[in-house]
């Protein structure tokens, strides 16, 4: 050991003073964090103390000091750092609770710090195409409109909804509803005209038409919040109760994913390749109003090169934009405006691969039928439940089943299913009943999951932190993909949809409830959400037809 504590008076406080500040933040801020976010503390807080025994040994063998010392400083940091950094990657930390250290970050913190204390109780920025909305005085009727704004956008982001809406419930009140993990919850009411004043708040802070309140109107604003700043898009719209308001937050960011991304099965994923590679004919991308459609159709764009070909989209209202494809916004409004027109002028250009987000109208469709689908690839997004829905809801919209049939190359449809919160979820053992419900094998499985909610603290059952309560945290798709050759194609010419099911059965590949079955089976989510999702899209009884009424009471 070297003499340097007692060669050197400042030595030795040199080698305190770092860990001092490191034993600060382990204890006072890194463990009271890992017992927030249910860390395993123990493994974590033993990494700490061989980092601080390395530091100590670093400084203490090295053959100088000024080797020693700087090297004991790293070894302390680069515990620190690792610390925050695999702390961030965590899924059980929400994102606005994740740490940042950059110089912008720590900069708008300060400012926001600064901001709050001139705002008081106001906490967000609403910045848009006018700059930051101004904040109202604090004993004005307009302040207490933006904190109840704001009351119901802090709402929306501290309980992970992805979507909001503000519309009338009845004559004289207003509803707020989050879609969380794609279920609604029911948030605050409140009387007409308060709503009407905090829709006209956001649609100012939006640089929108205030004084239109009949025309749907589309806009980002920015939501700025304690350093973070989330992309909210309002759309807002007149109906025959009053304005209504829609926020979805960070929507390009959701369309983002790849095809590998969707929780498509390996047989699906390999089917779906196979469909792309074919650049022929008509495919329909079907999914229900909100279940992740254009997401799917976003992922089979960026699946074709934009650079070596031309890839166009025709969309009422463009999501995001996918680098090298060009986005054709339809607008309604515009004089002369149809979209079946549209359709047909993108066409005669020959582009490689065109994708229509909506069918609107069976003129749209029968377009699609009359493209040279030798050289065209066409995606077409349907409003369906299945794959055969989905091919059904095609041929009448044609109007011509052998021009339908000829057409189509493939049809994918899904739904989106909520996954079990990897922190409360709560494992149990399945009955030989419900095995044999989900057509699996007696002791094939040893154990399923269900949601939980909750979780101990002190042994004490609390609110899971990491779900709020839900037992359920994120959306996985779950899926159907079926490429249609000749047999399919001529099944669906003659109208057989019978023989067209039995041909894709054979196929072997996952239908939308297997593959929900197949997640359950995992341990992803819970058999209660596969009976969810797939219930809705199983066919009704129809009630017993009533007799035919007498003769006599026919007349008239």
């Amino acid at each position: 050991m070297q003499g340097l504590f007692l060669l050197s008076p400042w030595k030795p406080i040199l080698v305190i003073l770092p860990f001092i500040g490191w034993a600060w933040v382990v204890s006072t801020i890194y463990d009271k964090d890992a017992a927030r976010w249910y860390f395993k503390r123990q493994a974590w807080n033993t990494g700490h103390m061989v980092a601080a025994a390395a530091a100590v040994a670093a400084v203490v063998l090295a053959p100088n000091f000024l080797i020693g010392w700087p090297v004991m400083v790293l070894i302390l940091a680069g515990d620190l750092m690792v610390y925050a950094v695999l702390r961030n990657k965590d899924d059980r930390v929400p994102e606005h609770h994740k740490w940042s250290f950059s110089l912008a970050d720590l900069k708008a913190r300060a400012e926001a710090r600064k901001a709050a204390k001139q705002q008081k109780h106001v906490e967000l920025g609403l910045r848009g195409p006018g700059g930051v909305a101004p904040v109202p005085a604090k004993d004005s009727p307009e302040y207490e409109v933006r904190v109840l704004a704001e009351r119901i956008l802090i709402d929306a982001m501290e309980g992970r909804a992805v979507r909001f809406e503000l519309r009338p419930v009845d004559q004289q009140n207003y509803g707020v509803i989050y879609m969380i993990d794609g279920v609604g919850q029911a948030g605050p009411t409140m009387p007409k005209d308060q709503a009407v004043k905090v829709i006209t708040l956001l649609k100012a802070a939006a640089g929108m038409d205030v004084k239109d309140v009949r025309r749907k109107q589309v806009a980002d604003l920015a939501v700025e919040r304690a350093g973070g700043r989330h992309v909210l898009r309002l759309t807002t719209s007149g109906t025959a109760g009053g304005m209504a308001l829609r926020g979805q937050f960070e929507p390009e960011e959701q369309v983002k994913r790849s095809l590998d991304e969707l929780g498509l099965t390996d047989d699906q994923l390999a089917e779906a390749r196979a469909i792309i590679d074919d650049r022929r004919g008509v495919v329909l991308i079907a999914a229900g109003p909100f279940e992740g459609r254009t997401s799917t159709l976003y992922a089979v764009l960026r699946s074709h090169d934009a650079y070596t070909t031309n890839v166009q989209t025709v969309e009422l209202e463009p999501v995001g934009m996918i680098e090298g494809v060009r986005h054709n916004k339809f607008d309604p409004l515009e004089e002369g405006a149809e979209y079946a027109t549209t359709v047909r002028s993108i066409l005669r250009r020959d582009p490689d691969v065109l994708a229509i987000a909506e069918l609107p109208d069976q003129a749209t469709a029968v377009e699609t039928t009359r493209a040279d689908l030798e050289r065209t690839r066409i995606y077409v997004g349907l409003n369906a439940e299945g794959a055969l829905a989905a091919v059904q809801t095609f041929v009448k919209a044609v109007g011509d089943p052998r021009a339908a049939g000829q057409a189509l190359h493939g049809v994918t449809a899904q739904k989106l299913i909520r996954l079990l919160c990897p922190n409360c979820k709560v494992e149990y053992q399945p009955t030989p009943e419900m095995l044999k419900k989900l057509g699996v094998k007696p002791g094939a499985v040893s154990a399923l999951y269900r949601k939980g909610g909750q979780v101990l603290i002190r042994n004490k059952p609390d609110t899971c932190p990491m779900c709020q309560g839900t037992g359920y945290f994120g959306q996985a798709g779950v899926f159907e993909v079926f490429r249609l050759g000749s047999e399919e194609r001529a099944l669906i010419a003659g109208q057989d949809l019978v023989g067209l099911r039995s041909a894709l059965q054979k196929r072997r590949l996952p239908t939308i409830q297997e593959a929900a079955i197949r997640k359950a089976l995992e341990g992803i989510t819970s058999v209660e959400e596969v009976v969810r999702i797939t219930a809705s899209s199983q066919p009704k009884k129809r009630p017993p037809s009533k007799p035919p009424a007498p003769a006599a009471a026919k007349q008239g």
